[in-house]
């Protein structure tokens, strides 16, 4: 039984918001460690974490474009 008043799209745009509010956080740690810390190791690993961050946002944002081609959507009218 669906609850009344739920929206697919309002929820996918608030995890959407939460994701990018997380990711910024992510990223402005990672400079800060990347800026002042002295092992190369760790700032190796935040490294890839940084590319991870970018790597997870840009499929956030891509797969509704892609759900919408496969599904026969309008998103290229």
């Amino acid at each position: 039984m669906w609850v009344v008043g739920l929206d697919l799209v309002g929820i996918a745009d608030a995890i959407r918001a939460i994701a990018v509010f997380f990711a910024v956080m992510v990223c402005a740690y990672a400079g800060l460690v990347l800026m002042t810390s002295r092992n190369p190791l760790q700032r190796a690993e935040w490294k890839e974490i940084v590319i991870g961050v970018f790597v997870g946002l840009s499929v956030i944002f891509i797969a509704p474009i892609i759900s919408a081609l496969l599904s026969g959507g309008n998103y290229c009218r």
